[in-house]
């Protein structure tokens, strides 16, 4: 009786990982992605935080070269690496009576069904004015039953600085 009831939560378990294929994994993590965006322009951190996978998720930033080399200039303190948590962020977004939005283009998504990468180019808007720019590149895993984020890493360029000519 013991190895049954043993037997029964593998077998629920093997059933939930095997029921994504490339394609529909591929259309669970744009579902992730859509929900991240409207969440920064809805201001809805509850649902922007259970996108997440744990609460010392990676997110960090780094400067590009033409944008750091000017800051620094202007403020020696500039720090080239942002570390920051995606908690901070929403807290930002939440807090600011700004309209945030993240654009997007250029969308790759490379998976196996356990783990992925999604990587694109984005630009960030703060009250219908492009800020700053780059390439974002995220990290999830399937944990069985969605997929969560495990590290946001993106570069940023400042719009003044080096303009986006990708996203114009």
């Amino acid at each position: 009786m013991k190895k049954v009831i043993f037997a029964l939560p593998l077998l629920y378990s093997i059933n939930a990982f095997s029921q994504q294929t490339n394609e529909t994994a591929k259309e669970e993590i744009q579902k992730v992605f859509h929900t991240y965006m409207n969440s920064v322009i809805n201001k809805d951190s509850a649902t922007f935080c259970s996108l997440f996978a744990l609460d010392s998720v990676s997110f960090y930033g780094i400067a590009d070269t033409a944008t750091a080399n000017v800051a620094v200039k202007q403020n020696p303190r500039f720090k080239i690496i942002l570390k920051d948590s995606y908690r901070n962020f929403m807290h930002w977004d939440v807090s600011t009576k700004m309209k945030l939005e993240e654009k997007f283009n250029d969308v790759q998504i490379w998976n196996d069904n356990a783990i992925a990468t999604l990587s694109f180019h984005y630009s960030f808007w703060v009250d219908g004015k492009e800020s700053n720019w780059g390439i974002e590149t995220w990290q999830l895993m399937f944990d069985g039953k969605a997929w969560k984020i495990m590290s946001a890493l993106f570069s940023f360029d400042d719009e003044r600085i080096k303009p986006d000519t990708a996203s114009k």
